[in-house]
């Protein structure tokens, strides 16, 4: 009996220890991030991101009016190369680059930072944040995105011959009727602001790279043009908005003038 109440104190302990670090790690994040924004540093929301979402808009209108054109898509692949874009679409489902994100918050959140060096401090701060971004950017845009499905009800191209291309059925939740806008494209689109982030040389093809990816859906059956442009957007916008938000406060990123891209902190 002795043993078994040992046994049990000492686990208490651990989950004790445990539970302090990661209230640690919750304490030094909140403080950064409240910290006062230095005056003169640019805003969150520039006259530029207003015509970004305006752009969006439109192009969102104008895949509209080809949606009718990509009804052939429907039905099951008709060769290999259409069913292997099907295939590669997959890799833009959320949970590939959500759940990596939070297996490393966890680990560096749990971790024991008094013992660590102070080199070795920084680096672990400077990956939790920028994992902690990829899971903001990718699951913020991919939550807003499900409860936009719900309300809008745009019927996906499968069941286009039962109801039509301009088909609108809110909250029925069901698959069916969940297509505008695309959730693939909307984590293509927060991809490929996270990549240009990443890799600002080479910015512009990682933007036409997840471009075509979320294209992809289209001929995959399961979204029309207007589902994708829609989608797209809404991620890359949300992503851009959340890393720009970060930068104000000097966290992960730094304003870089008047860039609509901030930097990654060295």
């Amino acid at each position: 009996m002795a043993r078994i109440t040992a046994a049990a104190i000492r686990v208490a302990q651990g989950f004790r220890r445990i539970y302090g670090r990661g209230a640690a790690t919750a304490r030094r994040l909140r403080f950064r991030l409240s910290r006062p924004v230095p005056a003169g540093t640019p805003p969150v929301w520039t006259p530029r991101m207003t015509w970004n979402v305006v752009l969006a808009v439109v192009v969102t209108a104008f895949a509209a009016i080809f949606d009718p054109y990509f009804r052939p898509f429907a039905g099951p692949a008709p060769n290999l190369a259409l069913q292997f874009l099907r295939d590669v679409t997959d890799t833009m489902k959320s949970v590939w680059y959500i759940v990596p994100a939070v297996i490393l918050i966890a680990i560096i959140g749990l971790m024991d930072w008094g013992a660590l060096r102070t080199a070795s401090r920084r680096t672990m701060l400077t990956a939790y944040g920028r994992a902690a971004y990829i899971l903001g950017a990718v699951a913020v845009p991919g939550i807003t995105v499900n409860i936009i499905k719900q309300v809008v009800g745009r019927a996906r191209p499968r069941v286009v011959d039962e109801v039509g291309v301009y088909a609108f059925h809110p909250f029925e939740f069901v698959h069916s009727f969940q297509g505008f806008p695309s959730g693939h494209a909307a984590t293509a689109g927060s991809l490929a602001v996270i990549l240009m982030l990443w890799h600002p040389g080479l910015k512009w093809p990682m933007f036409t790279l997840m471009a075509l990816l979320a294209c992809a859906r289209i001929p995959a059956g399961a979204h029309y043009p207007s589902d994708v442009a829609a989608g797209f957007s809404l991620g890359a916008i949300m992503a851009l908005v959340l890393a720009r938000w970060l930068a104000r406060r000097r966290a992960v990123f730094v304003t870089d003038g008047d860039a609509a891209l901030p930097r990654l902190k060295a």
